[in-house]
C-alpha cells in the first residue's frame, strides 16, 4: 500500500498544522494547548473561507447543554426537493470546526443537491464523552422539528461525517434503533474509530492516547456501542439505515472499520463499503485542492444525496 501519487502532489509542503509526532515533557493539558495552538496558526490547511457554490447562514442549535454553533449551505443549484444532511466534523473529539470543515460540508451540499447543517458540538476534554453525541442527537431533534423549517431544512435527512463526526453519526444510528434520536434516512461513515477498547499507549502514539484520555478520561465507556459500535448487538446492527462505510486504504483504523462492516453484515444491516485506496486518514480534508481526494468524495456524497431522495 502506498500513498497515492496525486494526492502527495496536492499539499505541496507538510501541513504546518499537524500536531508534532513527539513532544517534549509536559502535562497533558500543555500537549492539548500546543496542539490547538499549532492548529490555529494554520490558515491554508483546510482552505479559504467561504467555500463558492453555496450560500451560507449561521445559526444557533438549542441542546441540553444550552446551544451550538451551526451552519447551513444551501447549494446555488441542484436542490430539487425536501431532505437535508446533517454534518459533524472530525477532530479527534478535541479539534476541528465549523472552518475547518467548510470545504468538506460545502462539498457535501453541491454534490448531494441538499442544504446541509453542520455541526460544532462541544470538544474534549473541557466536554469528554458522551458531549458530542447529545450535541448531534440535541440538533438532529431540533432541525427535524418545526424549527427545522426556520432555517430551511425539512424532510427526510441523512447523518454524514469523518473520522470522530462519524463515530458520531454512528451513534446517533444506534440511538434512532432505540427511539432515542430521529431515524436518519442514510448515514455516510468516513473512516470513523469505530473500537475504542484498547488504549494507544502500546503503539506509541502520543496524539492518539493524548485525544483518547481527552474524550475517554473514564476506561468503563470504552465497552459502551456508542463510543466502539464494532461493539453494537446484532439486533441493533441489523436496524441501522442504510449506511456507506468510508474506509482510507492507509488509516490506521482500517482493521477496525473493516470489522466493523463484517460484524454489520453478517447481521443483515444495509451497510455498502467504499474503500479510497491510496489515501490516508483525514483525505476529505483536501477535497478543495486534491483531485483524487474530490473524486472519492463525490462518489461518496452522491450516494447520501441518492439515499435521502428515496426515502422521499
Amino acid at each position: 500500500m502506498r500513498l497515492d501519487p496525486d494526492f502527495v502532489d496536492a499539499p505541496p509542503r507538510r501541513d504546518p498544522s499537524a500536531p508534532p509526532e513527539d513532544f517534549p515533557s509536559a502535562t497533558p493539558q500543555e500537549r492539548l494547548d500546543t496542539v490547538r495552538r499549532m492548529r490555529g496558526a494554520d490558515t491554508g490547511q483546510f482552505g479559504p473561507v467561504p467555500a463558492p457554490g453555496v450560500d451560507r447562514r449561521e445559526i444557533e442549535v438549542p441542546t441540553r447543554a444550552g446551544s451550538i454553533r451551526a451552519r447551513v449551505y444551501h447549494p446555488q443549484t441542484g436542490v430539487d426537493g425536501p431532505g437535508f444532511v446533517v454534518w459533524v466534523h472530525g477532530g479527534g473529539f478535541v479539534l476541528g470546526d465549523l472552518d475547518t470543515s467548510e470545504h468538506t460540508a460545502a462539498e457535501l451540499a453541491r454534490t448531494a443537491g441538499l442544504p446541509v447543517v453542520s455541526l460544532h458540538y462541544r470538544r474534549a476534554p473541557e466536554h469528554p464523552y458522551p458531549a458530542a453525541i447529545e450535541d448531534a442527537q440535541d440538533a438532529v431533534r431540533w432541525l427535524t422539528g418545526p424549527d427545522g423549517a426556520a432555517v430551511g431544512v425539512s424532510g427526510p435527512f441523512a447523518v454524514a461525517g469523518d473520522s470522530a463526526g462519524a463515530s458520531v453519526s454512528l451513534a446517533l444510528c444506534q440511538l434512532a434503533t432505540r427511539g432515542e434520536c430521529p431515524r436518519p434516512a442514510f448515514a455516510l461513515a468516513a473512516y470513523p474509530d469505530v473500537d475504542h477498547v484498547d488504549v494507544r499507549a502500546a503503539a506509541g502514539n502520543q496524539i492518539g492516547l493524548l485525544f483518547e484520555r481527552s474524550y475517554l478520561p473514564d476506561d468503563a465507556v470504552r465497552t459502551d456501542p456508542l463510543v466502539s459500535p464494532v461493539l453494537a448487538a446484532p439486533e441493533v446492527l441489523a436496524d441501522l439505515p442504510p449506511t456507506l462505510l468510508l474506509i482510507a486504504e492507509l488509516d490506521a483504523f482500517r482493521e477496525g472499520e473493516e470489522a466493523f462492516a463484517e460484524r454489520a453484515r453478517a447481521a443483515g444491516a444495509p451497510l455498502s463499503v467504499l474503500t479510497a485506496n491510496g489515501m490516508p486518514h483525514g483525505f476529505l480534508d483536501q477535497t478543495w485542492r486534491s483531485p483524487v481526494a474530490r473524486r472519492l468524495a463525490v462518489a461518496a456524497f452522491a450516494a447520501v444525496g441518492h439515499g435521502v431522495r428515496e426515502a422521499r
